[in-house]
């Protein structure tokens, strides 16, 4: 009988997360608890002997650890699931996406400000 070896998150993943409890100053314990996971999960997770959390926990660990929203999960290799949504919404969101490459910094933040401004506009109840 063949034992398969576990999948490890993907080192960009792990990389951040470690480095984010670091600056925020928590032992291996206290950030699992502030998580909500056990003190061996996060071991694991970060020993490379455990795949990839539930979306639901890189959440959490986003929150936790004050990092920007998405930034675990690109480190993953995969979309949260705002982003899953808004490409399952809309056809022409790649398109979007594309469109903005060439732009420089501050060409692009104009463009986040615009997009918050229309944000408030039409739907002024949502954060």
């Amino acid at each position: 009988m063949t034992i398969q070896e576990p999948t490890s998150a993907p080192d960009p993943f792990v990389r951040l997360l470690n480095e984010a409890i670091e600056k925020q100053g928590f032992t291996m314990r206290e950030a699992a608890r502030q998580i909500g996971v056990s003190i061996a999960y996060l071991s694991r997770l970060l020993n490379r002997q455990r795949g990839l959390p539930a979306d639901k926990i890189i959440k959490r660990m986003e929150k936790t650890l004050q990092l920007q929203p998405g930034v675990l999960f690109d480190a993953a290799g995969r979309h949260d699931a705002t982003v899953a949504s808004i490409f399952k919404k809309n056809e022409r969101a790649r398109e979007l996406f594309r469109s903005l490459e060439p732009l420089s910094d501050a060409e692009f933040a104009k463009v986040l400000e615009t997009a918050a401004d229309l944000a408030k506009k039409y739907h002024p109840e949502e954060k």
